[in-house]
């Protein structure tokens, strides 16, 4: 049995699914911690994007930002995360730097006017949820490493973040990095 990892999960530090991880919804994922505490863990997967932009997915006019799967969870729902509490009330901080959420009308109107411009905000289509303990277990089985939140840009969207960011992996999952993400079909 693997000695349990000693690590502190906080809101702001980033996920890293190990390259081997074999569950579809988070093969080579990026997931950032926006919320943890005793009743569980909130994150938004930041490297899987949809085909589709906001006017594709919700009525009324939107500006043409694109939509990501933040996770398998409440996919039916629109999350967002952002750098402006000022222009949205009622968000949550991340870190004080980044804040999730916030007034669903205060932030479509900062959006409509111009207020809020796209490297300000990002909208995901469900979020990644652990119920509490969860998300240690699965950190201490080697599914997950922890790297801090200041390692990327969580309001960007890079194509190859994940291979990007690889280099953060500890040694032991680094040997599996360059693995394909379905290894069973080679």
């Amino acid at each position: 049995m693997a000695q349990p990892n000693v690590y502190r999960i906080q809101r702001g530090q980033v996920l890293l699914a190990h390259p081997l991880l074999e569950d579809h919804n988070f093969q080579q994922s990026v997931i950032l911690l926006a919320d943890h505490d005793t009743q569980g863990t909130v994150g938004f997967v930041l490297n899987d994007p949809t085909e589709y932009l906001l006017p594709d997915a919700l009525e009324g006019s939107w500006p043409s930002l694109p939509l990501h799967v933040g996770g398998p969870v409440d996919q039916d729902s629109l999350f967002y995360v952002h750098c402006r509490p000022d222009l949205i009330p009622g968000s949550h901080s991340i870190d004080g730097f980044l804040y999730w959420g916030g007034e669903y009308d205060a932030m479509r109107e900062a959006l409509q006017s111009g207020q809020l411009q796209a490297g300000h905000i990002r909208f995901f289509a469900g979020y990644s949820g652990w119920s509490p303990q969860q998300l240690y277990q699965e950190i201490d089985e080697g599914s997950w490493a922890v790297i801090p939140g200041n390692t990327v840009n969580c309001l960007s969207y890079q194509a190859d973040l994940y291979q990007t960011l690889k280099g953060h992996l500890p040694p032991d999952f680094r040997l599996w990095s360059n693995a394909p993400k379905e290894p069973h079909l080679n």
